[in-house]
């Protein structure tokens, strides 16, 4: 059963504020590609914020598991706005482990609950924009082709 908790609430305010922030931030950086910088960066600073907001409203536990996951989002972002490459592997990683981590949550130590989904779908989304860099072919460079 979906459940509808009140007090997590303020995660609804923090995913567009994540938007916002990583738009900013992302604004005009040469070394991320405009893809990353328009939407895979919004998107996960969108699922920092959302797990932040939930701080108060949740057990000391969550508090710190929620703060590492955050950092560690923080994190993966700062490494690919230096540049690197492998912020990619974060992108993907880290949301994919918070929606595995919070199927478990959901289906045997607790329930699912409304806002929490929506969150896992701003972290699939993440994760499915840290991708189509991966997945858009590439044309050939330094080779001879023919048209």
């Amino acid at each position: 059963m979906i459940q509808f908790v009140k007090a997590y609430l303020p995660a609804l305010a923090g995913l567009p504020l994540g938007v916002l922030a990583g738009l900013v931030l992302a604004a005009g950086r040469r070394r991320l590609p405009d893809w990353d910088a328009r939407v895979t960066v919004p998107l996960l600073l969108a699922a920092a914020a959302g797990h932040l907001a939930l701080l108060p409203a949740v057990e000391p536990l969550r508090v710190v598991l929620f703060s590492l996951y955050a950092l560690a989002l923080l994190a993966t972002i700062a490494i690919g706005l230096a540049g690197a490459a492998i912020w990619r592997v974060g992108a993907v990683a880290l949301p994919a482990g918070s929606i595995l981590a919070y199927a478990y949550f959901a289906a045997l130590a607790h329930e699912a609950d409304v806002i929490g989904l929506l969150v896992k779908a701003v972290e699939l989304l993440a994760i499915a924009a840290a991708l189509v860099p991966w997945l858009r072919p590439q044309p050939a460079r330094g080779r001879f082709t023919t048209t």
